[in-house]
């Protein structure tokens, strides 16, 4: 099965958009790191808890080894916080996908060869595999834009490509 490291920003805003019971059916093994697990709130927390308990989501420990490792990228790229860091070095480490919506953390990954997706390729993900109604997906691309994470900045037209194919299935 596929592999999938999860950065702050999408769980976060997964949470905040309640889609999680869906992203967590997809057929992918999805990770995150201790350190990107901190930097979520108590309530995110709660949320991601079920998924934990259950192992959908696995939380990487990190090692010692690992730590110097994420400091050894921080400081060849000191644009990215350590959080990011640990998502990226976890999705190299693992031969992993990474989800993030950080444009820095995706360029990077890029440029180190690392297959990285953002929100388009999970709401793409929810509504082909039929978890998210394509109305819902269009209510709540609308709501990650407006209310959830404004400042967000997805691309206008990739959003209205969406919602075009959405509301014509």
């Amino acid at each position: 099965m596929k592999i999938i490291v999860n950065d702050a920003n999408i769980l976060i805003d997964l949470v905040e958009l309640k889609i999680l019971p869906g992203f967590f059916q997809l057929e992918y093994d999805f990770h995150t790191t201790e350190m990107i697990l901190d930097e979520l709130l108590s309530e995110q927390k709660e949320e991601l808890q079920t998924y934990i308990d259950t192992g959908r989501l696995v939380v990487d420990a990190l090692s010692e080894d690992d730590f110097t490792e994420i400091f050894n990228i921080r400081s060849t790229k000191t644009s990215l916080s350590e959080q990011d860091c640990s998502a990226f070095y976890q999705a190299l480490k693992k031969n992993a996908a990474l989800i993030t919506s950080d444009n820095t953390l995706r360029k990077f990954a890029k440029a180190n060869n690392i297959e990285v997706h953002g929100h388009f390729w999970v709401f793409d993900n929810l509504v082909d595999y039929g978890f998210l109604s394509a109305q819902s997906a269009i209510d709540k691309l609308n709501e990650l834009c407006t209310l959830v994470n404004p400042k967000l900045g997805l691309p206008a037209n990739e959003c209205q490509k969406r919602i075009k194919i959405w509301s014509n299935p």
